[in-house]
């Protein structure tokens, strides 16, 4: 039988585990194919940052100006001694070194230190251990600043040499990097791919490369391989290769590897193991379309199991602790369902597969996946991937956690739609989501209309806001530089941001730079979004990005880095009162927005307070009593004692056991039904009390 071996190359987040290779190797052994996986990246990681590493970076004597790095040039011998233990503290080996590191001189402190808040101040705000993980976090970010400077320009925490392999004309201009020497990162994670094709002696070795920071890292193995084990036929695919490869012409890639695969590769690998038909596959003899796919489920369970938990290490870069998720804690990375529910958004891949090819599965199935991973990697924590997650999947998996009985956390991408009712989010809530993010991106009604986001600054508020009064954190993606987008819109795109701040709406967000790219609706058709498109030269090997024209009329450069500096202060509560046109450098305008545009929105009704007759009524609360006549509620950490009517109390002692049967739906017509067995009055005076939203804070709800 054939085997494969999958990895994931230099550089991910080293937090988690991507979960690419884990869905291949689930879907390939499932349908006998003999796969094995490895994480090359956090295993490099892992060995980067050691005493045994750090001695060979220290090795010669730093002959530059850079004061910061003279001073960690002579303090070397303390970064060797402690590195080893910061790395363990990281990984949740020995988590007593928090107070140790948290101490003024155990860690040496060069340019990332300049910065740091005030030690005390962090206690209050985050405890010792996050702390201390603070502290290790910058440690390693001057670290890497050290390696970038004596070793490689490349290096970077989570990415290697990024910036070379975005958009490459052809593959020649990429052949003189692979051509220079190998410096000590990439000898060291060459003799670690070694070790592992000795071991496992793979017929077919799959890398998987979803961002140009993994490009360079993938194909140095490549060359590797291809020097030493011939016989070894070498794959590429993942985001990068479908992203930027869809028009290669070039065939230099193939001195490197034997396939590259672009979209989904559970289908795709199987062909080429098995020699059957390929799919979806360029060679050196050309492109293999064959368009088939398989079923989200199909896809099924990914398989983590084989991955070095023990090793993955989690950073805290911000203090922010919405802003944090990202790069701290080991989350099991799942989609709930593959493509985008909505998929029209114009700045979006919505017509590649990822974005366009939307397939969900049930909800049932879902939490069957999530038990099984949760047994596999020992973690209950959960990041939902997706593009976008459905609202009513997410109703229907939160239900379904709250049946089991289960005890998970998670967090996930979503659209600021209506859907998202305060009696929803309260159910996300207690079915363990802790935070959502989702994107506002240009926060301008216009320019939103333009981009077809299918929301509005209003509605957006109205989802926040309920999921703030929920507890979930919500971080919100934004967006600058947007044909035909004013220095008004940006500055007023501040303004509404700088309020939802201020009401506390958002705990964190990031402001990124628009792309235009060639497989979005605007870039097919960027006459129509008010720009042309600068020339219409298709690269032979690498083409993603659309380079258009416009007359702007303004620096865009210095507008982002005013909403980043903005967004620094806002996201430690800082900077709150200052003008937005304050922050952008040059001459900018004041804003046009209403002051109160967002508390505005804040007083609008929730949909869960109008009555619906085909809405499903729920009882998640705790088990309640009846004490002197008084209805009696709980929570974890309250009681409530409420005063009805003797009818409406007997409507509800026998409402709530019959709606806290998660097997049944019960709908507000049955309810409404079954008070009338006890009152002459209508049940809407019930349904508006102020007593009945006193219920819903414990449990009742409509969904």
């Amino acid at each position: 039988m054939s085997k494969i071996l999958l990895i994931t190359p230099p550089f991910i987040q080293p937090n988690t585990p991507y979960p690419a290779t884990a869905y291949l190797k689930g879907y390939l052994e499932r349908n006998g194919v003999e796969a094995e996986q490895y994480d090359l990246s956090i295993e490099l990681m892992t060995k980067i940052f050691s005493s045994s590493f750090l001695k060979e970076v220290f090795t010669d004597e730093y002959e530059g100006d850079d004061e910061s790095f003279q001073r960690m040039y002579a303090l070397r011998g303390r970064y060797i001694t402690v590195v080893d233990s910061v790395i363990k503290f990281l990984q949740g080996g020995d988590l007593q070194l928090a107070n140790l590191i948290s101490m003024p001189d155990f860690v040496p402190q060069a340019y990332r230190f300049e910065s740091m808040a005030d030690i005390e101040l962090m206690y209050g705000s985050m405890g010792t251990i996050d702390c201390a993980k603070y502290i290790c976090t910058l440690f390693l970010q001057d670290l890497s600043d050290y390696i970038r400077e004596v070793v490689t320009p490349h290096f970077e925490i989570g990415r290697y040499a990024e910036k070379i392999a975005i958009s490459i004309p052809s593959f020649k201009d990429f052949e003189e990097e692979l051509e220079q020497p190998l410096n000590i990162i990439e000898v060291e994670m060459l003799s670690l791919l070694q070790a592992q094709i000795v071991e496992y002696n793979p017929q077919f070795v799959a890398f998987t490369i979803p961002f140009p920071g993994n490009f360079l890292s993938t194909l140095r193995c490549a060359q590797y391989i291809k020097s030493n084990y011939a016989d070894i036929k070498i794959i590429i695919g993942g985001g990068y290769p479908s992203t930027e490869l869809r028009q290669m012409s070039d065939k230099g890639i193939f001195k490197c590897v034997d396939y590259v695969v672009l979209d989904d590769g559970e289908l795709s690998l199987k062909r080429i193991v098995d020699g059957g038909e390929l799919i979806r596959t360029y060679t050196a003899k050309g492109y293999f379309d064959n368009y088939e796919k398989i079923s989200h489920l199909d896809r099924g369970c990914p398989d983590f199991s084989s991955l070095p938990f023990g090793k993955y290490f989690s950073l805290c870069e911000v203090t922010n602790p919405m802003h944090r998720l990202w790069g701290d804690g080991r989350w099991n990375k799942i989609m709930l369902a593959h493509g985008c529910y909505w998929a029209k958004c114009a700045f979006c891949d919505t017509s590649l597969d990822y974005i366009k090819c939307y397939d969900a599965v049930s909800a049932v199935q879902i939490v069957d996946w999530m038990e099984s991973i949760a047994k596999q990697t020992g973690s209950t924590g959960f990041h939902f991937v997706d593009e976008a997650a459905p609202p009513k999947l997410l109703k229907e998996i939160s239900l379904e956690i709250l049946r089991r009985g289960l005890s998970f956390s998670w967090w996930t991408n979503i659209r600021f739609e209506a859907s998202y009712t305060g009696d929803l989010c309260y159910l996300m809530a207690a079915a363990g989501c802790i935070a959502v993010s989702g994107g506002l991106e240009v926060a301008a009604d216009r320019l939103l209309k333009l981009i077809d986001k299918g929301v509005t600054i209003e509605q957006a508020v109205i989802t926040m806001r309920n999921l703030y009064y929920s507890g979930i954190m919500v971080h919100t993606y934004l967006m600058y530089g947007l044909p035909t987008q004013t220095l008004q819109e940006s500055v007023d795109s501040l303004e509404v941001v700088r309020q939802m701040f201020q009401a506390e709406l958002i705990a964190s967000a990031f402001w990124h730079r628009y792309a235009m790219t060639i497989h979005s609706p605007s870039g097919k058709e960027p006459e129509k979004y008010g720009v042309a498109r600068k020339n219409s030269h298709v690269n032979c090997f690498a083409n993603n990005e659309v380079h258009f024209v416009e007359n702007r009329g303004y620096n865009v450069s210095a507008v982002g880095e005013g909403l980043r500096l903005s967004l620094a202060h806002y996201m430690v509560g800082e900077g709150l009162d200052r003008a937005p046109h304050k922050w952008i450098e040059g001459k900018a305008p004041k804003t046009t927005v209403e002051p109160t545009v967002i508390t505005d929105a804040l007083i609008m009704p929730d949909a869960c307070r109008i009555f619906n007759a085909a809405a499903r009524i729920v009882w998640i609360g705790a088990d309640f009593n009846v004490v002197d006549g008084e209805l009696v509620l709980y929570t974890a950490s309250s009681t409530k004692n409420l005063k009805f009517a003797d009818e409406d109390r007997e409507f509800l002692v026998k409402l709530l056991p019959l709606c806290s049967d998660l097997n049944r739906k019960m709908t507000f017509t049955e309810a409404k039904e079954l008070y009338e067995e006890f009152s002459q009055e209508p049940f809407s005076t019930l349904y508006h009390s102020k007593k009945w939203d006193v219920m819903r804070s414990y449990g009742l709800l409509q969904i």
